[in-house]
């Protein structure tokens, strides 16, 4: 049986003992305010980026990994594992799958690369549902095929926390942004091919938090199975535990998981963003 290392990034948050454990390798992307890079979950934590986030006056830059890093990561999995699946984050969001790919090749790796469209701990769930499908004896080669078709199945929705941080990255201007903080208004967003897109507008944060939790029980009350949820956080752990406590009322079964909401959507949502996403299962 040949033998797999599995490579994504650090927005996808696996556990570092999961990871050493199951030959999952990690690697970071970069956040850059104005002079100064760190690698993202290395040089600076959560805490550390919503912290700046909120005390910087630009937008810091996300981006890939150095291609010369990535290269050397693949020239150490040549000596051990006989081919790598890659499973990144949205190629809508970063162009870190691509410099992947392009390392794989620079080092002669052979290497299966999986857009997820996703982001965040829905990549890490495809992980380990490929790892589960190679343990029941699938192909590499199909296994990434079916991993690269799972994003339809998904259903992710971002709540904004800060219109501030939006207005820095020049996606509303100081018009919409003071009237948005007066009127209390919450931008929804959700993912559809891979890009975030506005989906609606809730006034009040405790309505918007709610507003989700009613998309998850409609998706219920059709009968349609889901069995993980996940709540991403910004910065915003209390608003996490607010909207689980809604969740096992609604359905005491469901399992919910609470993981960072990522430095891609991150520096540009500002810290009290929360996300709400779950799989519908087959």
């Amino acid at each position: 049986m040949k033998k797999i290392a599995w490579i994504t990034d650090s927005t996808c948050y696996i556990e570092p003992e999961y990871a050493k454990q199951n030959n999952i390798f990690v690697v970071p992307i970069e956040i850059t305010f104005e002079n100064e890079t760190y690698k993202d979950g290395i040089d600076i934590s959560e805490e550390e980026l919503y912290s700046r986030l909120t005390s910087s006056r630009k937008l810091p830059k996300t981006s890939q990994p150095v291609i010369g890093d990535l290269v050397s990561l693949f020239e150490e999995l040549k000596k051990e594992y006989d081919l790598g699946i890659a499973v990144h984050l949205s190629t809508e969001l970063s162009g870190t799958a691509n410099a992947t790919k392009q390392a794989a090749d620079m080092a002669g790796f052979p290497l299966e690369l999986v857009d997820s469209r996703l982001i965040s701990l829905p990549v890490a769930h495809l992980i380990r549902k490929g790892q589960e499908w190679i343990r029941e004896g699938h192909s590499p080669e199909d296994t990434a095929n079916k991993l690269r078709t799972m994003y339809p199945t998904n259903t992710l929705y971002v709540m904004i926390g800060s219109l501030e941080q939006l207005h820095k990255g020049g996606r509303v201007s100081a018009i919409q942004m003071l009237m948005g903080s007066l009127l209390q208004i919450k931008p929804i967003l959700t993912f559809e091919d891979g890009k975030l897109i506005p989906y609606d507008k809730v006034r009040s944060q405790k309505k918007a938090l709610s507003y989700m939790v009613a998309k998850l029980k409609d998706d219920l009350e059709q009968d349609i199975i889901i069995k993980t949820v996940y709540i991403l956080e910004g910065g915003a752990k209390q608003e996490a535990l607010s909207i689980e406590e809604q969740i096992r009322a609604l359905s005491p079964d469901l399992e919910v998981v609470i993981g960072p909401l990522g430095s891609a959507i991150g520096v540009h949502a500002g810290a009290g963003t929360i996300a709400l996403t779950w799989f519908r299962e087959e």
